[in-house]
């Protein structure tokens, strides 16, 4: 990471990584089964961002979005669980 703080907690990234294929089972169902059209390309185009950010966030545990919105999943979890537990 290029020094940004790591603001993604775990449930999240767990939640990004399932909705995932979700968005990718879209993506493909718009391809196969709706008349190509510039707003079915610019629905596959969105949906492939989507993805795009919620992979890399999920993998890096920093999230841009979240930053400018100063959101910081992952220090709600050390707070929650400061037990020791590996939440974060």
């Amino acid at each position: 990471m290029s020094g940004q703080k790591t603001n993604v907690g775990r449930r999240d990234r767990i939640a990004r990584v399932l909705l995932t294929p979700i968005a990718l089972g879209a993506i493909l169902w718009l391809y196969t089964s709706v008349p190509q059209s510039s707003t079915t390309l610019a629905a596959m185009g969105g949906l492939g961002l989507f993805v795009f950010i919620f992979v890399t966030s999920a993998l890096t545990g920093t999230c841009g979005i979240y930053a400018a919105l100063g959101i910081d999943t992952c220090r709600q979890c050390e707070a929650e669980y400061a037990g020791g537990d590996t939440w974060g």
